[in-house]
């Protein structure tokens, strides 16, 4: 399927789901998916699985050792080991794969190196959901460098468990402009008659400055505490590396626990920066108060020309989509009217 039809891994994970194939883990009966298979809870073929079968040396009669490695003789923890460290003993026993069909899908999987940006961010990203399972819609991204150099980029969302195979659900990917379009549209007949008068842009920046004191607050409580932190890691470095001059510790050991202990530090280090950062601008925010342009703020919110996640996420409860690709929108304030419509009837 993947060498001589092409098919990707996750349309071969289909194929093998449509053909009631069991999946590896109940074809073994491992008691954890067995659980779940008595329970009705169907355990499907997923794309993951498929790539492992297609990089598996024993199906060309090898087997691979040192897999995993003990980070130290003290504790039973056991990391996974990188490939040159893999000890490979071929013609153990009778391949099931020939060497070139195996040779060609390796080439195969070298050459499938499609950019992904795995840790990426959208404004409707926790608010979009599949309106035919009800799953939460996974944010996808897609990256493409064109003969020009520029990067082309697409955002799209797709229901999560269709995502992961762990259901049969139908419903297709859908570009996330499409939802975005859609809210602006709905948004902009709803606010359209919305304005603000300068005492109203008051009291919004009164509201708003108890909220930025009360997070600068926090931020203050925050990095106090991760000083103390600090300063402990660093007292505990400094202990460790009089163990390792007074030989209580062997040297493999001082390693191990000196680069987890500064690998601790430099993260603490790093979020301290960052926070930081995030107080100046608080503090920067509190002292410029100018009514004129909190105003021109307002009528740029209302014109939804750069809408934040914040703002999505005040404005909307919910986004769904369904298989033909049609959007239905939940906004809040839509549930605060009906609310109140009710308690006046």
């Amino acid at each position: 399927m993947y060498v001589n039809k092409g098919m990707s891994l996750s349309k071969i994970a289909d194929e093998l789901n449509k053909r009631e194939i069991l999946a590896p883990a109940i074809y073994l009966k491992i008691p954890t998916y067995m659980k779940k298979e008595s329970a009705n809870e169907k355990y499907l073929w997923l794309r993951t699985q498929i790539g492992k079968i297609l990089k598996n040396e024993v199906y060309i009669g090898s087997v691979v050792g040192r897999k995993y490695k003990k980070v130290s003789h003290k504790i039973a923890k056991v990391r996974m080991t990188k490939k040159e460290e893999h000890i490979v003993i071929e013609n153990m026993h009778e391949p099931i794969i020939d060497l070139d069909l195996w040779n060609k899908a390796q080439e195969k999987l070298k050459e499938k190196n499609v950019t992904r940006i795995r840790k990426y961010n959208h404004p409707l990203k926790g608010l979009v959901f599949c309106k035919e399972c009800g799953s939460i819609a996974t944010l996808r991204c897609r990256t493409e460098k064109r003969k020009s150099g520029k990067v082309w980029r697409a955002d799209y969302f797709i229901c999560s468990k269709r995502n992961s195979y762990t259901s049969l659900c139908r419903c297709k990917q859908i570009q996330a402009n499409l939802i975005e379009e859609k809210i602006k549209e709905n948004l902009q007949v709803e606010l359209k008659n919305i304005s603000y008068s300068k005492e109203e842009l008051k009291e919004i920046f009164k509201k708003s400055q108890i909220d930025l004191k009360n997070k600068e607050k926090n931020l203050k409580q925050k990095l106090k505490k991760q000083e103390e932190d600090l300063d402990w890691t660093n007292r505990t470095l400094e202990e460790i590396y009089q163990d390792k001059i007074k030989k209580v510790i062997t040297e493999e050991d001082f390693e191990m626990l000196y680069k987890k202990q500064n690998t601790g530090k430099n993260k603490l280090i790093k979020q301290m920066q960052e926070e930081k950062l995030e107080l100046k601008q608080i503090s920067e925010q509190l002292e410029n108060v100018d009514i004129e342009r909190i105003n021109q703020k307002a009528k740029e919110v209302l014109q939804l020309d750069n809408i934040t996640k914040e703002m999505y996420q005040r404005l909307i409860e919910r986004v769904e989509f369904d298989k033909e690709k049609n959007i239905y929108i939940t906004f809040r304030f839509s549930k605060c009217i009906d609310k109140e419509a009710k308690n006046l009837n």
